[in-house]
């Protein structure tokens, strides 16, 4: 362990810490004894305002727009229902292909496509020769192109035919709007507006509305089309027309699983439709209308989308399509908007912080449009918006995107669980086929749950080895009995899984000669490292599995075997006690990890520990974490640093680390890494990815509330970085028929019951009953406030160069774990101190190799600067600090 790293500071004075790597310069700590402002710079060694949707309120934190007609690939917004989904270019409609590839294990090109739930083919990709399942893009359904003479509007259109242009993204109903003005090549000039949407309230239908106004008169041709070009992995098998419906059938790859797309296109009364057009050839369909129009004149169209994948033929799939016909656009959309506003009331609020605000709701408009209740389908780490890592489910389902779910729909977390009870008897014929008890569930995981059809992950063999996978789900069951108190469901659905689970650990660990017990040739969450004994969040959730499980038979009336404790009790965790740190396995020592892995041990399974070995856990592991890694991990580190309150302002600091880095214009949404390209090692990275939003989401309903789940209660324990000084409110939570609120302020915080009986909260002074006439109030945890004498400590800082998460912040947070870099050979870092001070040191430290050169400057009013050194003797009067 390196003792510049990760040893607690003894003392305030060091002032700015820093690490050189990749020939960047890296601060980690600004420290200023006494007082005032500091500047300082530092050369490293040479190495549009929002348009309303129709109908349905929007503004800041609701709506996405750009101005910008720009086809890049993560430009590209999505809607959903949670069934059905559709990816629409900046065009408005239609199927756009980019061509960049996209990762493991497909490494195909990258296209606009629609998915349906839990509809997946057979596929070879370049991970394996073996082909396996992979999630089917169904036809593109959300076409409708206008014709003009032999010019033609489609997502293929030339951006210079293309003004006036603003697409808007409501997250509120769920609704893209586009509109702009299509001039030809000849002049002729149409203003279009299109608005498209997957209906929420009956998954089976997406609907495309078009508004065209011509500032010319002649012939005019509207298509209708079920697009084949965006079809992945699927084979036709029939397709027709029939008056205003056209419809297209398919078979999926390998798997034979039948469904159709059926549209209906309606034409407004101002439109005088003179001639049908139909066509129909294999995977794509058309009906075309010819019409009139006059300048000045508005003329509508809309088309309503059927889709099943249940029937052989596609009976259904237009029946779904002509009765959203006849009901109507306005129809269709005032019910849709409906389900989005009940989903909504769930929300967390960021008061003075938008592009967090921003965050949170546009990685909860993606959950929530790729996973709906009522079917038992889980969802990918893209969720419905792509079919990168090829829509398998992974551990992230469980760990990093259901625990939201379960506090704000625990209708819809249900789904998550019921995958995995549906997919039982598969995972126990998977334990059996690689000679273990029990249950085994496949590293990634599709509808059948066969380790050999679902699984890509080979070289190395993670399909075999990331055992972490079934403890995860016994987490996920264990966690939905906590939030329900539901004991039917634990008897009838949770406990066969929970006994499975804990029947696979019982036979995987080996006995020491000492009596305890080990889990050999395993992979943790750190893909890295592969292949290692006693890997400790692996050997610490098995211990946990087998403990609820023994839990679970208790509350049922079941009895569990003796020896589930008894090896939960004597599982090895492997544990440095001179330096109070837990070892990610037994040997580590100090290399780099992908992700998170031990911190999970704090956060989320809060396996036991003095708050001493919780923060030099993270301290050490932090700074270790490959930064061109996934998204998710900072969050972690967020929670944990809000739990174990080190004082200063790191959650801050990881907070902005798990979602700025990420996040891309226009619409919000994430990418899995910080570098859109990837890296050799990691591959391109998954775009939009659900897994990093449903961490960074978890830093509020969790880390800065304090929340965990109890049986006879939740516990909080509220904690607010100075940054977030406005406040946070995450309301509508859910906990066994119980609805409430979690207001977080500056000073307190407010537990409010809105729906149910009065329930227990556990707090650190005591336990509380909550009701409805008697909401509870809270101490808000500061640790930003724990005295100090380095006046530099969570001061606001500004830089004039930051690499992505290395952000000036991180350099005055009061942990040495983080670190400023700036994004190139040299940078300055400015600390405002609020208020002329008396200065007496100002320390640097690095966290590596020292800069080539560095100065200090101290000013009082922030304008004239002068230069000192580290000892300020005498004391020198200052605001204004830079280096």
């Amino acid at each position: 362990m390196k003792a510049d790293q990760n040893a607690h500071r003894a003392d305030v004075t060091p002032a700015f810490q820093t690490r050189a790597r990749r020939g960047r310069l890296f601060t980690r700590f600004c420290t200023v004894v006494a007082a005032g402002m500091l500047t300082a710079s530092a050369v490293a060694p040479s190495q549009a305002t929002p348009a309303a949707a129709d109908r349905c309120d929007g503004g800041p934190g609701w709506e996405f727009t750009s101005d910008e007609f720009d086809n890049s690939y993560g430009r590209h917004a999505f809607v959903g229902n949670g069934y059905l989904s559709q990816q629409v270019p900046p065009a408005g409609m239609g199927y756009a292909q980019t061509g960049e590839e996209t990762g493991f294990p497909l490494f195909t090109p990258r296209f606009g496509g629609a998915f349906t739930a839990g509809l997946y083919s057979v596929a070879p990709t370049k991970q394996s020769s073996v082909p396996r399942r992979a999630i089917a893009a169904i036809p593109t359904w959300s076409t409708l192109e206008v014709q003009q003479g032999a010019h033609k509007y489609s997502p293929e259109v030339s951006p210079k035919q293309v003004s006036n242009f603003r697409q808007t993204l409501n997250l509120r109903c769920g609704l893209l709007r586009t509109s702009l003005t299509w001039t030809t090549p000849d002049g002729r000039a149409t203003d279009l507006e299109y608005q498209v949407l997957a209906d929420r309230a009956n998954p089976h239908v997406g609907a495309v509305r078009l508004k065209m106004t011509p500032h010319w008169s002649g012939p005019a041709q509207v298509v209708d089309r079920i697009d084949g070009a965006g079809a992945r992995r699927v084979q036709p098998t029939g397709s027709g027309a029939n008056e205003n419906t056209i419809h297209v059938g398919f078979s999926t790859d390998g798997v034979g699983v039948n469904g159709a797309v059926a549209s209906t296109l309606q034409a407004g009364p101002s439109a005088k439709v003179r001639e049908h057009h139909h066509r129909a050839d294999g995977l794509t369909a058309e009906h075309a209308v010819d019409f009139q129009v006059e300048p000045g004149h508005t003329y509508e169209f809309a088309k309503f989308v059927g889709v099943d994948t249940r029937r052989r033929d596609a009976s259904t799939a237009v029946r779904f399509s002509r009765d959203a016909a006849e009901r109507g656009w306005g129809n269709v959309f005032a019910t849709h908007a409906e389900q989005w506003s009940r989903l909504w009331r769930s929300d967390v609020q960021v008061v003075g912080r938008p592009q967090l605000q921003d965050a949170l709701r546009s990685t909860n408009y993606a959950l929530l449009s790729s996973i709906r209740e009522g079917q038992a389908s889980s969802v990918a780490p893209a969720g419905l918006s792509s079919d990168n890592y090829a829509g398998l489910i992974f551990w992230d389902t469980e760990l990093w995107m259901y625990p939201n779910l379960l506090l704000a729909h625990p209708e819809i977390a249900r789904n998550i669980i019921d995958y995995r009870v549906t997919t039982l008897p598969a995972a126990r014929r998977n334990a059996q086929s690689i000679g273990e008890k029990g249950a085994f569930y496949p590293w990634t995981s599709a509808d059948t749950g066969d380790v050999y059809a679902d699984c890509h992950s080979w070289d190395p063999p993670h399909c075999l080895t990331q055992n972490h996978l079934q403890s995860d789900v016994g987490f996920a069951m264990w966690q939905y009995y906590l939030a329900t108190g539901d004991r039917r469901w634990l008897r009838h659905d949770g406990w066969p899984v929970l006994q499975a689970v804990a029947e696979y650990w019982a036979g995987r660990v080996r006995v020491n000669r000492d009596g305890s017990y080990s889990v050999a040739n395993v992979a943790g969450p750190d893909e890295y490292s592969n292949g290692v004994t006693d890997g400790v969040f692996t050997n610490a959730g098995a211990a946990m599995a087998l403990t609820r499980a023994t839990e679970a038979a208790r509350l049922i009336g079941e009895t569990a075997p003796p020896r589930w404790e008894q090896i939960a009790e004597h599982l090895r965790i492997p544990f440095d006690p001179s330096h109070k740190v837990f070892m990610q396995y037994d040997g580590y020592r100090d290399s780099t990890i992908k992700q998170a892995d031990s911190v999970l041990l704090q956060y989320p399974l809060e396996w036991p520990m003095s708050r001493e070995a919780a923060t030099n856990t993270l301290d050490f592991y932090a700074p270790r974490t490959d930064p061109d890694g996934p998204a998710m991990t900072d969050a972690v580190h967020a929670i944990d640093a809000a739990a174990t309150g080190e004082p200063g302002c790191a959650t801050n600091t990881y907070l902005d680390r798990s979602v700025l880095p990420y996040l891309r214009a226009p619409f919000a949404q994430l990418s899995e890494t910080r570098d859109d390209s990837g890296s050799a090692r990691t591959g391109p990275p998954a775009f939009s990815f659900l897994t990093g939003g449903g961490g960074f989401t978890q830093v509020f309903t969790f880390g800065l509330t304090g929340l965990r789940l109890r049986a006879d209660g939740i516990v909080v324990d509220p904690m607010l970085p100075p940054q977030l000084a406005d406040g946070v409110e995450v309301a509508n939570l859910h906990w066994q028929g119980r609805t409430f609120d979690i207001a977080i302020g500056p000073q307190t915080t407010q537990v409010s019951l809105r729906d149910g009986e009065p329930f227990t909260v556990h707090a650190t002074d005591r336990d509380h009953v909550v009701s409805a006439q008697e909401p509870l109030v809270l101490e808000t945890r500061r640790p930003d406030l724990t005295p100090t004498s380095d006046v530099a400590r969570c001061r606001p800082a500004t830089a004039t160069s930051e690499e992505p998460g290395r952000y000036a912040e991180a350099a005055v947070d009061g942990n040495n774990a983080t670190s400023w870099a700036p994004n190139g050979t040299a940078g300055s870092l400015t600390v405002d101190l609020g208020q002329p001070r008396q200065l007496t040191k100002i320390a640097t430290t690095w966290t590596d190799v020292a800069p080539s050169s560095l100065r200090l400057f101290t000013s009082v009013d922030g304008e004239h600067f002068s230069e000192t050194g580290t000892e300020l003797t005498p004391p020198r009067l200052g605001r204004v600090c830079l280096m």
